[in-house]
This record gives C-alpha cells, structure tokens and sequence, in this order.
C-alpha cells in the first residue's frame, strides 16, 4: 500500500498541471448539469455561454454577482464551481512555489540552464579569481550589466553559489558548456587545472561557438612561455588570447578589452630582450613641464615613459594614466623603458616653466 501510494503521488507530481485541469472540466460539468436541471426555464444562467461566464468568474473566485443559481440543486451545482476553482488554484500556486523553489536550488548548485546571451563565461572556478575579474568588469559601463558564468569542475565549488548576486555557476559536466550558453557568449575564459587540459577545452568551446569569429576566446596558462602551448592554441583560432593565470588583474583587462594581451606580451619581451624598467629621479628645481612635452622629450632619447611617481620617496607611489593638463616637477620620480639606464639632460628640456 504505501508502495502504491508513493506512486499516485509521483505520477501527480510528474502530471501537476493535469489534476488542476481535470478537477475543474469535472465541476464544469457538473456544475453546468445541476443548474441546467434545477434552475427556472427563464433563468439567464442556463444559456451556455452566459453559463460558461459565470463558470469562469465564480472558478476565479472573482464571483461579479451578475449571474447566480436561485434553486438549491442551482446553489449546489455552483459551490461545485468555486470550491473546484479554490482547489486547483492552491495545487497550482503550490505547484509553482515547488518549482520556483527548485529552480533556485538548481541555479545555486550549478545543475539549471541558463539562457543569458552575449554574456562572459569563465570555465574554472576559483572564487578569488572570479571575484577579482567581476570587480574590475563592473565599473566599466560596457560591461556593468553583462552577465558572468562560472564553470566549475568536481570539487572546486561545494555547496551553493556563494556569491549569487555576482556570478551564476554552472557544473563542469556532459551539459555544462550547453547549460551555461557558451555558443552565445562574448567571451569564453578557460583556465584548467592544468595547461593542457586549457587547450582540450579550448577546442571544444571553440568547436560550440555560434561564430568562432564574433566570440572572443582568451586561454589562461600557468606556463605561458611554453611556445608548444601558444602553436597548439594558434591551431585552434589564431585569434586566441593567452594571458598568465598569475595576475587576475591582467586576465581581467583582458577580458574586457579583446587584443589588449598582445600589448602586455609585448611588453614582456622587450623587457626580457632589448628594455628594462627603470626609475628616474627628476632632480629638486629641475623645471616643470606638461607631461605630454616630458614623454616626448624621452622619446626622442631612446625612453618610453610608463609612469609617474609623486616624489623620490623609496614607496613613492606611481600613476600609469595621466590626467588633462598634468604638469611634472622636479622633485617626482618616472618609471620608464630604455635599454640602459637613463641620464636625461633636464637642461636641454624646451619651455621650462620656473
């Protein structure tokens, strides 16, 4: 017996929206029999279609009071009507309170489809690292509304989502990258566990995208100076950008800005080969001059200039963005490129302003 219960229930749940259906085609029925049978000749409530109003605003219980049964078969024929229309609005209300709850249950463990589009997908997760990158999308407006996905394989994510209002997540399975939308997203960021496991994924998100060439795919090594790694990943998409997995800053600015990755490789090899970074101390009263005249000024000896620190102390702190009209003074410090270190003559400086 509790055998045969389990199974009614079962097929009710499996059937929810059918038991509603039936209990209230019963009451129709019904309902319309006892008034057709007990209720005046003349009564307005015996026309079907005046009949199938007052059975549509009586299940609602909305009940205009426009049409009523006046006999007591009439009055039982109508209770039959409301009571049914309470019955299936509670099994469908509880129905869908069921599913919205299971709904959120699948979405906190990574088990729901998700239906975003032109969204950012991260496949691995490391919450410091997914934290990290949705912090610095965030402030930026293109990308303050886009959603975030994160896929994670077995044993990187237990429990529920721990930040739900930042990032959905998704399980690593035989349905993730389908579940998580990767054939619509933006950008597809895959850092696995290991660099090679990066490039098998690599090519399977490669081979779902919708357009290889409207998606930006950016590969996360942990041994990016592997030149086997880069030809495998150019096999796949030229266009692949490979970022180290050890700055989440620069996997960020690579995210939200496609191509920028060739800007820090580059300036990784010219530091490795014919650059290094220095620091250079304008001297005390040496002058000040607009920032733009003091770059071009070191550009025409052979130096880039990075950056700008605020005076000669040992932590003097450094600001890669100028601002409108910013001036330099003696007394701040510069970070620049050169291949040696640099002596600038601050004497040959045009327009200096005293």
């Amino acid at each position: 017996m509790p055998v045969l219960m389990m199974r009614v229930l079962h097929s009710l749940r499996a059937r929810a929206w059918r038991v509603p259906a039936l209990v209230m085609a019963a009451a129709l029925v019904a309902g319309w029999t006892l008034i057709w049978a007990f209720e005046p000749r003349d009564a307005e409530i015996r026309d079907p279609l005046n009949y199938l109003w007052y059975f549509f605003v009586s299940g609602t219980t909305t009940g205009y009071g426009d049409l009523f049964p006046v006999s007591a078969g009439g009055r039982i024929g109508g209770a039959l009507v409301v009571g049914a229309g309470l019955t299936a609005g509670l099994m469908l209300f509880a129905e869908l309170t069921v599913w919205m709850a299971r709904g959120r249950e699948l979405k906190a463990n990574g088990m729901a489809r998700l239906h975003h589009e032109d969204h950012v997908v991260v496949v691995g997760y490391e919450r410091e690292m997914v934290r990290h990158i949705v912090a610095q999308l965030r402030p930026d407006p293109k990308y303050r509304r886009v959603p975030i996905v994160a896929l994670f394989w077995e044993g990187q994510l237990t429990g529920e989502n721990p930040d739900p209002d930042e990032y959905d997540v998704v399980r690593f399975d035989e349905t993730g990258l389908e579940r998580a939308r990767v054939e619509r997203a933006r950008t597809v960021f895959v850092a696995g566990r290991t660099d090679d496991e990066t490039i098998r994924v690599m090519l399977t998100v490669h081979a779902r995208a919708a357009d290889p060439r409207a998606t930006h795919f950016v590969a996360g090594l942990r041994d990016s100076h592997r030149p086997d790694l880069r030809d495998a990943l150019a096999l796949i998409d030229p266009d692949v950008e490979t970022v180290d997995l050890d700055d989440y800053t620069v996997v960020a600015d690579v995210i939200r800005n496609p191509g920028v990755a060739a800007v820090y490789s580059n300036m990784a090899s010219t530091l490795d080969s014919d650059g290094s970074l220095f620091r250079v101390d304008i001297p005390e009263g040496a002058g000040e001059w607009p920032r733009l005249d003091l770059a071009v000024f070191l550009l025409r000896r052979g130096c880039t200039l990075l950056a700008v620190g605020d005076s000669h102390r040992p932590n003097a702190r450094f600001r890669l963005l100028g601002e409108p009209g910013e001036t330099v003074r003696g007394g701040q410090s510069l970070a620049v490129v050169a291949r040696e270190r640099p002596e600038p003559p601050w004497e040959e400086l045009t327009a200096p302003r005293r």
